[in-house]
């Protein structure tokens, strides 16, 4: 039998040691259960944001060696211009066990080292100018790897079944794109998937690159993904761009005496 306990938190009641666990558990290990079989990467949020000093990393949660991060508090670092490629990385400290917690922090910071060590995960990459801004908001799809002053997330691993994936971000900007222009069938239920701004797996990704392009990817890592997907969204825009209008609608008119 697989008992299934909710404590009862009414006024005067006392908090045993087994409703506490149960709360515990529910709070925790629930969420954990839910994301069983997915690999590292952000399970939501996360965003970055920019000033002319700093970058930020938003609230969000972030799944790493089965563990769930909960970035509960905004965590900035400042930055300045190098004209090198720089990653900002989440580091994750190694556990600390007191007597009431068992605790486990994570950090920021910039550097130099594009090679991701096993207890980072990468938030993004850029290289900027002196006198420049750098920026998170871009102009196209394929603006999103401009080499200076712009922050790349193409290579952010986004938490999914069995192996890491793109941005949902960058799939919904391809389909935004893709959406105006004549497409087939294949094209039309993948940018159908992708406009739900939800997670699309790499298998999923890869598959529908695969049978569009007839050809078999070499990996699955983001960067091939991105790259392919630029190739098709090309064959797309070069296609006929659809034409909306209000032609041959019906016009509703309201008559006054």
């Amino acid at each position: 039998m697989n008992e299934q306990k909710y404590p009862q938190l009414e006024r005067l009641h006392i908090l045993r040691t087994e409703a506490l666990c149960s709360i515990r558990d529910r709070a925790f290990d629930g969420l954990q259960l839910f994301l069983t079989n997915y690999s590292d990467g952000i399970v939501s949020g996360c965003k970055l944001h920019t000033t002319k000093t700093s970058i930020t990393l938003g609230k969000g949660m972030i799944l790493h060696n089965n563990f769930l991060y909960l970035i509960n508090d905004e965590m900035s670092v400042d930055y300045s211009p190098t004209e090198e490629y720089v990653m900002l990385k989440l580091i994750f400290i190694p556990e600390i066990m007191t007597e009431n917690f068992l605790q486990r922090n994570v950090e920021i910071t910039l550097s130099s080292n594009m090679n991701v060590a096993d207890n980072e995960i990468e938030l993004c990459r850029f290289k900027l100018k002196k006198s420049a801004l750098l920026r998170t908001n871009y102009t196209d799809f394929f603006d999103r790897v401009t080499e200076f002053d712009t922050v790349n997330t193409v290579n952010v691993l986004y938490a999914a079944p069995f192996q890491s994936t793109l941005s949902p971000e960058i799939t919904f900007d391809f389909a935004k794109t893709a959406k105006y222009f004549e497409l087939d069938f294949e094209d039309y239920n993948f940018c159908q998937a992708a406009l739900s701004g939800k997670i699309i797996s790499a298998e999923q990704i890869a598959f529908y690159i695969e049978h569009r392009l007839k050809i078999e990817l070499p990996n699955k890592k983001n960067q091939t993904l991105y790259d392919n997907l630029c190739l098709i969204l090309n064959e797309i825009i070069s296609g006929k761009r659809l034409e909306f209008s209000t032609k041959g609608r019906k016009r509703r008119e309201i008559l006054l005496d």
